[in-house]
């Protein structure tokens, strides 16, 4: 069933974007005090706005929409959470639905030039593919806020979402269901915007719309379409803080007249207060020789002569569902986005009538409620009632984003009828030990570069030894790309300031100096770091070569020793964001693996050949290993599914090892190489013997963490293995017979990693509480608690020679500690963003940490000799 109110024609039209749910009214709420949307806010929408209900990250003794809060609030306030900004997250200056083809653009609105200004006059026309469309204008730009942490939101909600409930319907009255309410997670804004929707007009229809945005004027929005008998249209235009809400204009044309609703705000008398101003709308028709449809709305403009991007166009957010006793066992996928019952008693802004009112009870505009039934065409809402399918999970309750949606149909079109879409891909459901249901996928956003083909890099140092003896980090700033203060020095020795340099051709081969080590070609830009988040790194086994890879497809290769960049290689434009490394054990080989679930094999001693391609996965691929000896690739997908690809044959076979419930978070080998692990997030951990893979069966499965198995380490001796979980604990098992030895539970947060002492005698665990601790390996006895992280430890890991121990957190920062006392012997401050992994060089001399702001710092770790 097509919608059919112009809100829900708007978002169902423009939710393929990927931007989020799209707001017919971006405006502040004007019923809430004028509250803009914004992150951690809690809601529902109604005929296209964002009514509040609660602030959550407001302290109890901050402003609130209605003056009160539920019993025992808790503002979501993590110490640890990520927030992210993107300024030019949209820069087009219009966006249409997908069966809206813009044909013209006038001097002024630009779809492919985001850095044109928008002047008065600007119009733009378009054909409509269908029936029904949307289109957006914007103006300056869309700047987006977004939540980075998913697991908070998932756990905030579940152990909230009833008392907002209760606090809606019982003090507030407004008889809301779980699945009404949204906990906003991003939202994009923009400054000034003008909307506009149709339903009912002939295929291939022409339309056009003039619009006015830009500084210092008003709003001026024409839209104009040809249209058939029983058709509708509607515009909105905005900020309407300078005049009284106008939800919806429509335009119905039964006959061939041309007709026109002209809505205008003018001042009072006095023009000193918006309140003031006043409204009026107008139908005039004439004859005409053709049915067509034309609506025109001027909005005055701010009295501040400062535009602010305070209008909510897009945002994303998450619902929950609780499964009720006669839950049905099967879902009709092919009915379409599931409906919800509408209030009879909350009829909004809507009389008996029918008739449009304004926030002061003033009739506005009347309409035909015969044709204008509400719907619900939140795709988010099949995808609850997917997870509540008794065939499909045991959970209680369903959590699902937009952002999952997106991920799991981010290779296919965005699907109209999500429950029938759902039912063909038959995504994997995770179900917690609190019984709550969210699709196993992963969230992530590809910034990738400007560039459409492998950019390669300027001769690094320019043929000049690195500077001896330096324990300062080696980086370039990447936001001047200039060399970084204190003791920062760049990593090619010059400074990213110069104009870009000309692609060589092919085959022009030089050398790094006088060590005759190939280089690659010359880059555009900045060679020593990545676009987008790192999200993998690792040294090579004999510390030759340090290896980082993006979420913006770029893989860069590193001389750690030497302080230089090997090579930056763009890995196609069909590649996704880079999820995981590995070198194989003799040091030829770079295995990487991509969020699409593909990987490649790069030769490094061949990086301007084309990569091996291994055949994919078809789910994100969290987890890569070599065996020992080389032999064969193991790869862990979300899917669950674990591989193996066999490298030395040609072409590549791939044979699946193992069938895991959930996704595989780690893959790694003994010391002896003995023994393999692998864990992730169904709660157990399986060791196998490396040489009876082929059978398919792991020798022991690990089972006692109540949540997702995060991290493991094999102590050295080959006889014991140590695992982390989000359940808080850390647990020792022996490998001689799977049991459990010890139980650490120091942490009051979930762990995220793990490492063993190398001499075995004790562990190391980083945890959401911001803590690291050292244990006794036998006893369990926490011996020293590392304090000073402000954020998540997301990374630890003790120095070869076991005198150090290194972390990483989101308080974008990298400690070092002494093993032995636990006191702080260096932090290091320059990331400006999480830093997710940190790692030793296997010889101690250095010390690498990649993070989401792009940037990898490779340091020599002082008093340690080369």
């Amino acid at each position: 069933m097509a919608a059919t109110e112009a809100w829900d024609v708007y978002a169902q039209s423009l939710m393929h974007l990927g931007h989020g749910y799209p707001l017919w009214v971006p405006d502040c709420d004007t019923n809430s005090k004028g509250l803009g949307v914004e992150v951690g806010d809690v809601g529902w929408i109604r005929q296209g706005a964002f009514r509040h209900l609660l602030r959550c990250r407001a302290t109890s003794m901050e402003q609130q929409p209605f003056n009160c809060l539920p019993h025992d609030y808790e503002a979501f306030n993590p110490p640890n959470v990520v927030i992210d900004s993107n300024q030019n997250k949209i820069v087009q200056r219009v966006l249409a639905s997908k069966t809206v083809k813009v044909a013209d653009v006038s001097a002024a609105v630009s779809v492919n030039v985001p850095t044109t200004p928008v002047a008065p006059g600007a119009s733009i026309k378009f054909t409509c593919a269908d029936t029904a469309g949307a289109v957006l204008l914007l103006y300056p730009r869309g700047e987006e806020t977004f939540y980075e942490s998913r697991r908070h939101i998932i756990t905030y909600m579940r152990a909230n979402v009833d008392k907002w409930v209760e606090l809606a319907n019982g003090p507030l009255g407004m008889d809301l269901k779980k699945e009404d309410l949204r906990f906003v997670c991003g939202v994009t804004k923009t400054a000034q915007w003008a909307v506009a929707a149709f339903n009912g007009s002939r295929r291939d229809a022409e339309g056009s719309i003039s619009c006015d945005l830009g500084p210092f004027v008003s709003v001026d929005a024409r839209f104009n379409i040809s249209t058939v008998a029983d058709s509708t249209t509607w515009y909105n235009a905005g900020p309407l803080n300078t005049r009284r809400r106008l939800l919806t204009r429509s335009v119905s044309t039964t006959s061939p007249v041309r007709s026109s609703l002209e809505t205008t705000s003018t001042p009072s008398s006095s023009g000193s207060s918006p309140s003031n101003n006043t409204s009026t709308a107008t139908l005039s028709s004439g004859g005409a020789t053709e049915p067509s449809s034309t609506a025109v709305l001027n909005v005055l403009a701010p009295d501040s002569g400062e535009i602010q991007a305070d209008q909510c166009i897009f945002f994303h957010y998450y619902k929950m569902k609780s499964r009720f006793w006669i839950f049905p066992a099967k879902i009709e996928a092919g009915a379409g986005p599931h409906r919800l019952p509408r209030n009879p008693d909350d009829r909004g802004e809507e009389d008996d009538q029918g008739v449009l009112t304004a926030d002061d009870g003033s009739r506005i505009a009347q309409f035909d409620l015969a044709t204008m039934k509400s719907t619900s065409v939140d795709p988010v809402d099949p995808a609850l009632d997917y997870i509540l399918e008794v065939r499909h999970s045991e959970a209680e309750v369903a959590i699902v984003s937009d952002l999952d949606l997106y991920a799991l149909f981010k290779d296919q079109d965005f699907p109209n009828d999500m429950a029938f879409a759902l039912a063909q891909l038959e995504p994997n459901i995770d179900v917690d030990e609190n019984g709550v249901g969210t699709y196993s996928v992963d969230v992530s956003y590809i910034r990738r570069g400007a560039t459409g083909a492998e950019v390669p890099i300027d001769t690094p140092n320019n043929g000049e030894e690195s500077v001896p003896g330096l324990a300062a980090p080696l980086s370039v700033n990447p936001a001047t790309g200039k060399i970084d203060g204190g003791e920062s020095v760049n990593i090619h020795g010059t400074e990213f300031n110069t104009p870009p340099q000309p692609f060589p051709d092919d085959d022009d081969v030089r050398t790094f100096g006088d060590k005759g080590k190939e280089v690659a070609r010359p880059i555009l830009g900045d060679a020593s770091s990545h676009e987008g988040a790192v999200m993998a790194l690792v040294y090579s086994p004999d510390g030759s070569y340090l290896a980082s890879g993006s979420e913006d497809a770029t893989v860069i290769i590193w001389y750690p020793r030497e302080n230089s960049v090997k090579r930056k290689i763009y890995c196609g434009d069909d590649a996704t964001g880079v999820s995981a490394l590995v070198f194989s054990p003799d040091n030829s080989l770079l295995a990487v693996a991509f969020e699409s679930g593909e990987a490649q094999l790069w030769r490094l001693d061949a990086l301007g050949e084309e990569p091996r391609v291994l055949p994919g996965t078809n789910s994100f691929l969290r987890s890569l290993a070599f065996t020992p000896d080389g032999s064969k690739l193991l790869g862990g997908p979300t899917a669950g599914t674990l591989v193996a690809w066999d490298t030395r044959a040609d072409p590549v076979e791939k044979s699946v090892v193992d069938e895991h419930r959930a996704a595989i978070i780690f893959i790694i080998f003994s010391a002896d190489g003995k023994w393999m692990a692998t864990g992730g997030t169904e709660g157990a951990c399986r060791v196998w013997e490396v040489d009876k893979l082929d059978q398919h069966t792991p020798k022991w499965i690990l089972r006692g963490h109540r949540g997702v198995v995060t991290s493991a380490a094999f102590f050295p001796d080959g006889r014991r293995i140590l695992t982390g979980s989000d359940d808080n604990s850390c647990r020792i098992w022996s490998l001689e017979n799977g049991e459990e030895l010890v139980h650490l539970h120091e942490h009051t947060g979930p762990v995220w990693t793990v490492a063993c002492a190398p001499d075995g005698k004790r562990v190391v665990s980083g945890s959401s509480d911001s803590t690291v601790k050292v244990c006794d390996a036998w006893t369990g006895e926490c011996i020293l608690s590392l304090d000073g992280h402000d954020g998540m430890v997301n990374a630890v890991a003790y120095s070869p020679d076991g005198t150090r121990i290194a972390s990483a957190a989101a308080d974008d920062t990298v400690r070092l500690w002494n093993a032995a006392d636990g006191s702080s012997l260096t932090t290091y401050n320059e990331h400006s963003d999480n830093v997710t992994s940190v790692l030793f060089s296997p010889d101690g001399t250095t010390l690498a940490s990649g993070s989401h702001d792009g940037a990898v710092y490779i340091r020599k770790v002082p008093g340690v000799v080369e």
